[in-house]
Order: structure tokens, then sequence, then C-alpha cells
């Protein structure tokens, strides 16, 4: 009985259709530079040399959950909870013009680059809703 049941079973499924079945589709988001220059991977992020003073502009629309010079010797971080879940962490700017609690828009001047290790820039580091880091580009 059992073998018949499982024949049966069998017989089903294998009768069934086929429905295609595609992999998971993984997000990842698409974001312009927060500013030009050289690209270089730095730590958990990347270095991005460019003029001493250049404007550092938001790659996304957010919320401003960090505004300050208290972390290291980073220079003013500027840290931005994402509309879409990421973080986006911009290090080493000379200068913020935003503050904790302000919502930003996407290509809005946040600061302005600083000087890093002997040239100017900025450090940028993109982080995912489990704060793990994820390469931007």
């Amino acid at each position: 009985m059992v073998l018949l049941l499982a024949t049966a079973a069998l017989l089903i499924f294998s009768c069934a259709p086929k429905k295609e079945v595609s992999a998971p589709k993984i997000f990842k988001p698409v974001y312009s530079m927060p500013v030009k220059g050289k690209l270089t991977p730095s730590g958990r992020g990347f270095l991005i040399r460019t003029e001493c003073g250049s404007y550092i502009r938001a790659v996304a629309p957010g919320k401003v959950v960090y505004s300050g010079r208290d972390i290291g010797s980073y220079g003013w971080v500027v840290i931005v909870r994402q509309e879409d879940g990421y973080t986006s962490v911009y290090g080493g700017l000379t200068r913020s013009w935003v503050r904790s609690g302000e919502k930003v828009r996407i290509r809005q001047v946040i600061g302005e680059a600083g000087r890093m290790r002997g040239s100017c820039g900025v450090y940028y580091e993109l982080r995912n809703a489990l704060g793990d880091p994820v390469a931007p580009v």
C-alpha cells in the first residue's frame, strides 16, 4: 500500500507542469558618488581624493543621524540613514552643512572635502540595514 501511494505521488509530481524557478534577485542600490575624484579602497569603504573644499553631496535622500567631530581623527563626520534602508558614512570633511535630525535630498551638499592622509578627499562607506559594509560601486 505504501509503495502504491509513493508511486502515485511520484507520477502526479512528475506529470505536473514544470514551473521554472529563477534565482532570487539581489537588490543592489545604484548611487552616484558623493564627489568626483580618484577612488581608493580604504578600510571598510573608500577614500575619494578630490580638491580641498569640494562639495560633498548626499548619494541618496534620508535623515542625518550624526553630524560631528568627535569620532577619532576623521575630521567632521556625517552619517545619513537613507530612505532605502542603507546608511552612508562621510568622513574627513573640513566642514558640515547639515545637523543631526535634518532630512537631506539626493545630491544635496552636506559638507566640504578636507585633508586626509596627506591629501584632500573624503572617506565614504555604505552599510546595509544590518550594519554590514557593502561595496557602493
